[in-house]
């Protein structure tokens, strides 16, 4: 007899890192009592790691966007993704803006894992939701670029410090600068790597201005050359033809603080969890929250996301399996913070526990080994789809 029993789904919100590594469990573990809804609006992954370099320089844009269908080698009844947006979240269900295939406008759910990310300016994410849309803004970003003569980046996080090598090395002859607020490169990391960051775009000859912050225009900066004064709150005024934003994270909760508000930090926006992974708010012991969008002490990377997806689905894999919310494990965070900046073709600055200890290393051994599309095929491997000149389009 074939079995009319239906499966309870585990809805997540989000489709990117800290999903990921448990779709990929998801799908070798999962029993049969339940199946993964992932809900993502964006019609392919974004490979963002490679960003920085492919809004400067071009032929490798179709690599970094990768389609969601064969992650569970098309077997529904284990996962699928649902392309939409989540207007509204219930209890038990959420509610969808477009009619998709299967559930309508609505998906029922036992479990939530809420992964929506969060916000940051362009191009460190792109605001559109088609590979169509996404390459074509690529060679934007590349074209603008190209006709400025003074680009100026202000922010010097991961994105902006990448940009800036990736210009100055494609255009050498271009004067680009770069504005931070802090003193120093990447807070969170080994003091050798902000000396050797500042080292690398001192070689490319990018001028450097530290330790001050900008006044931002109200509505930023036009993606267009143009004179352009930028100011400071010392009093500086730097002059250059465009601007790049590569500041601003801001949380994806306005979803989730419609229902559970005081899951919400209110100090940072960001979703409060326990130990467990669990919001908050006990409530809904049933809702769970990993990657960017949680207020934790990880750093905001693909890594720790992952990381944090996986203690989540082993703490979903115990409730399935008969446990109660008193058997979850607290997630175990070896709080590393691992980085590789990729500042040019050649150079590099890392911080990896590869060898043992933890230690940071400049590009004699971190430049050696980044190839021209920055590991996209890594991001194909991940979704199941052949890294192939006729997948390249789909």
């Amino acid at each position: 007899m074939v079995s009319t029993q239906v499966k309870k789904n585990i809805v997540t919100i989000g489709a990117s890192s800290a999903v990921q590594g448990l779709a990929l469990q998801w799908y070798e573990k999962a029993p049969a009592t339940h199946r993964l809804i992932m809900i993502e609006l964006k019609s392919h992954f974004n490979f963002v790691f490679a960003f920085p370099r492919a809004s400067v320089k071009s032929g490798f844009e179709r690599e970094l966007f990768i389609p969601y269908d064969r992650l569970f080698n098309g077997d529904d009844q284990i996962g699928k993704v649902v392309h939409a947006r989540v207007i509204a979240i219930h209890e038990h269900h959420v509610e969808l803006d477009r009619e998709v295939p299967e559930f309508g406008r609505r998906i029922d759910f036992e479990y939530l894992i809420y992964a929506a990310g969060t916000k940051i300016p362009e191009p460190g994410r792109l605001h559109c939701n088609s590979k169509q849309e996404g390459v074509a803004l690529l060679k934007k970003y590349q074209s603008v670029i190209k006709e400025s003569k003074r680009p100026i980046i202000i922010g010097a996080g991961a994105v902006g410090i990448e940009m800036a090598c990736e210009i100055k090395e494609q255009y050498p002859d271009k004067h680009v600068t770069l504005m931070h607020s802090r003193s120093r490169y990447m807070a969170r990391y080994m003091q050798s790597v902000d000396s050797m960051t500042y080292n690398v775009l001192k070689k490319h000859g990018v001028r450097q201005v530290l330790g001050d912050r900008v006044i931002l225009p109200e509505n930023g900066f036009p993606l267009e050359v143009k004179p352009i004064e930028v100011h400071t709150k010392a009093g500086k005024k730097i002059q250059g033809d465009l601007g790049i934003m590569c500041i601003g994270m801001k949380p994806n909760t306005e979803l989730l603080a419609e229902l559970s508000p005081d899951s919400i930090n209110k100090k940072t926006g960001f979703v409060n969890v326990k130990k467990t992974m669990q919001i908050d708010d006990d409530r809904f012991p049933h809702f769970f929250a990993a990657g960017d969008v949680i207020e934790h002490t990880d750093v905001k990377t693909g890594h720790f996301a992952w990381m944090q997806g996986l203690a989540v689905l082993e703490n979903l894999l115990k409730l399935m399996e008969g446990g109660s919310y008193h058997d979850l494990e607290p997630y175990k965070s070896k709080d590393v913070a691992l980085i590789k900046l990729v500042l040019g073709d050649r150079e590099a600055v890392m911080q990896t526990n590869a060898f043992g200890p933890l230690v940071a290393v400049g590009s004699w051994i971190a430049g050696r080994s980044t190839p021209h599309n920055v590991y996209a095929e890594m991001g194909w491997n991940i979704m199941k789809t052949p890294y192939e000149e006729k997948n390249l389009d789909l």
